[in-house]
C-alpha cells in the first residue's frame, strides 16, 4: 500500500506548489491589468528602451520574434522532438518532451484570455519594428514558449553529458527573448517576468503529471506478469 501511495505523494509535493504559482501568476496579471498607474509606469520604461535602438539589436530582436512566432515555433517543436527520438531511441522520452512543452504553451494562451491585458501602446513609440495592433499582452507567448522548450530539453536530458551546456544556453536564450519583447515594445516588463515564472511552474506541473501517469502505466503493465510469476512460484512449491 505504501508503494502505491508514494507516487501520489511525490506528485502532490511537486504539483501543488507549481499550481499555486500558476494561480498567483494569473492573479498578478489581473491586478496589473486593473492598475492604470503601473501600466503607465511600464509604458514609460518601454519608451526609454525604445530610444536605445541599434541595427544589430534590431536584427537580433526581429530574429527572435520570427523564430518563436507560433507558426515557426510549431516546426521548432517538431524538429526538437524528432532530434530527441533520434538521439535517445526512446519514443516515450520524445512524447514526454512534446507534452511538457505543448501543454504549458497552450496554457499560456489560456491565461492570456483570462487576464485579458491589452498590449502596450506600440504606435506611440519612436522606433516601431513590429506593429501588433490589438491583441493580448500577459503573459508573453514568445518568452513562455522559449522557456518551456528549453526547460523541456533540460528535463529529458537529465543524465546527459551536455546538460550543463544546455542549461547555460537556456538561460541566455530565455533572458534574451524576454529582453527582445520589451525592446520591440510589444510586451511590458512584467509580462515577460511572469512568463518565465509561469513556464517554470507549468513545465514542472506537466512533468509531474507525466511521471505519475507513467508510474500507473508501468504498474498496470507489470501487474499481470508479476501475478503470473507469483502463481508459478506457488505452483512449484
Amino acid at each position: 500500500m505504501e508503494t502505491e501511495t508514494r507516487p501520489h505523494i511525490r506528485f502532490a509535493r511537486t504539483a501543488i506548489p507549481a499550481a499555486v504559482v500558476i494561480v498567483a501568476v494569473i492573479a498578478c496579471g489581473i491586478l496589473l491589468r486593473s492598475s492604470a498607474g503601473w501600466t503607465s509606469a511600464e509604458m514609460d520604461v518601454l519608451r526609454q528602451v525604445n530610444i536605445a535602438h541599434t541595427p544589430v539589436l534590431d536584427w537580433i530582436a526581429l530574429g527572435i520574434n520570427w523564430l518563436f512566432a507560433p507558426e515557426v515555433a510549431t516546426v521548432v517543436v517538431l524538429l526538437a522532438t524528432g532530434w530527441i527520438l533520434f538521439d535517445t531511441r526512446r519514443p516515450r522520452t520524445a512524447i514526454q518532451f512534446l507534452l511538457i512543452v505543448v501543454i504549458p504553451t497552450l496554457g499560456a494562451a489560456v491565461i492570456k484570455l483570462i487576464v485579458h491585458r491589452p498590449r502596450p501602446d506600440i504606435p506611440s513609440l519612436t522606433h516601431i519594428l513590429v506593429l501588433e495592433p490589438g491583441g493580448l499582452s500577459f503573459p508573453s507567448g514568445h518568452t513562455s514558449f522559449a522557456a518551456s522548450i528549453l526547460l523541456g530539453l533540460i528535463v529529458v536530458t537529465a543524465h546527459h553529458g551536455r546538460r550543463p551546456l544546455l542549461i547555460g544556453v537556456a538561460v541566455v536564450v530565455v533572458l534574451g527573448t524576454a529582453a527582445s519583447r520589451v525592446y520591440l515594445g510589444v510586451h511590458y516588463p512584467s509580462d515577460v517576468v511572469a512568463s518565465i515564472v509561469y513556464a517554470i511552474a507549468a513545465v514542472t506541473l506537466a512533468n509531474a503529471s507525466w511521471t505519475l501517469m507513467m508510474s500507473h502505466w508501468t504498474k498496470r503493465r507489470s501487474g499481470p506478469h508479476a501475478g503470473a510469476a507469483h502463481g508459478g512460484a506457488q505452483g512449484a512449491h
